[in-house]
């Protein structure tokens, strides 16, 4: 989407505002959803504008744009390195709305990304969840202790057996917040450990059983 000249200044004005804002505050701001799609908007205008100029051989036209590109570049990479990093700490902790409604929807796909990864490996530490080795390969294990004339005989079991295709088909997942610390839950992918307040992205189908247990509740991003 083009913008107009006054557009790209209001959107250069509110990039420099939260960059100021966060410099000052160990908060996030609230930050409207579209905040970072205007950006981009912005620079593909000027980006389009400066090549126009450069074809018109008008030198001085595309250096003013150029550099009107560089500041903004400038601006959002120091307002991405000081929101980011209070993010990333933040993921830490558990997730609550008011955290959640100050961020756009690219933010939030990234926090809830990160708090998962950090919640696993928190669990690891503690050994309350075991990392699996690939089930292939304990398959493969199990099928060279038996005896040749054994494996011989289920050879064609096995070819009927993975004759189904469906398992190929991959499940949607739903994000959901956990309520209450759940027993250890046992599926086909693998164990789960869930805890109060964890923000996780489960298999649509366990998803739903948790819901209707009450255990979770929907979160829509």
């Amino acid at each position: 989407m083009n913008l107009s000249p006054t557009q790209i200044d209001k959107v250069s004005e509110e990039l420099r505002s939260f960059l100021r804002a966060e410099a000052r505050t160990k908060k996030i701001r609230k930050m409207e959803p579209a905040f970072y799609r205007n950006i981009v908007s912005a620079l593909e205008t000027l980006t389009q504008e400066s090549e126009s100029h450069l074809k018109e051989r008008n030198i001085s036209s595309y250096i003013r744009i150029k550099e009107r590109m560089d500041e903004i570049e400038r601006d959002f990479k120091a307002l991405f390195q000081r929101r980011f990093e209070k993010i990333a700490s933040l993921s830490v902790y558990d997730l609550d709305s008011e955290l959640m409604s100050s961020l756009t929807p690219e933010e939030k796909d990234f926090i809830v990304v990160l708090h998962n990864l950090i919640q696993d490996q928190y669990k690891v530490l503690l050994q309350r969840e075991k990392r699996e080795e690939p089930r292939a390969i304990i398959q493969d294990n199990v099928s060279e202790e038996k005896s040749p004339e054994y494996a011989k005989k289920t050879e064609p079991e096995v070819e009927s057996v993975a004759e189904p295709s469906e398992e190929n088909i991959p499940e949607e997942y739903v994000l959901i917040m956990i309520k209450g610390d759940q027993p250890p839950i046992a599926q086909p992918d693998r164990d789960y450990f869930l805890h109060d307040q964890d923000l996780v992205y489960l298999p649509s189908s366990f998803a739903e059983l948790l819901l209707k247990r009450g255990a979770g509740v929907r979160i829509n991003i």
